[in-house]
């Protein structure tokens, strides 16, 4: 069964969360370790998982400098891997994935804020994500 973009983007930040705790392993061996446990109904057969997830962890250095500069007064090591997660997945979306138009990558980031992250996560997202809007 196909899935919808929102719970594809919803298995890509779990992804993105779990491969915060395995840095080093390499990017297609971690997806496919994942997909395989997971057991994930419909994330193998998705394109979007496999380019999302493996484009954004590629991504996730330029992302976390981008949020580092919109972040004033924040360390990144302050950050739950969540919220890390979510930012850059949003991020990837955002610069990366023509398909998917600024305003939803940012609204499906605060949804998954609400859903995964720490209180206050959702307003911090929106704010992080909102100055970097501005400035592409």
């Amino acid at each position: 069964m196909p899935l919808n973009r929102r719970k594809e983007r919803e298995i890509v930040f779990r992804m993105l969360f779990a491969a915060s705790f395995s840095p080093e392993e390499e990017t297609d061996a971690l997806y496919e370790r994942l997909v395989t446990e997971w057991e994930e109904e419909g994330a193998r057969e998705s394109a979007y998982v496999k380019r999302v997830f493996c484009g954004a962890r590629d991504y996730a250095p330029v992302a976390e400098e981008k949020i580092a500069s919109a972040a004033q007064g924040w360390k990144l090591e302050r950050l739950s891997r969540a919220t890390r997660a979510i930012l850059t997945l949003a991020l990837f979306e955002m610069e990366r994935a023509e398909d998917v138009p600024q305003r939803i990558a940012i609204n499906e980031a605060v949804e998954l804020a609400k859903r995964y992250g720490e209180d206050g996560a959702k307003k911090f997202i929106n704010g992080i994500l909102g100055t970097l809007s501005e400035r592409s």
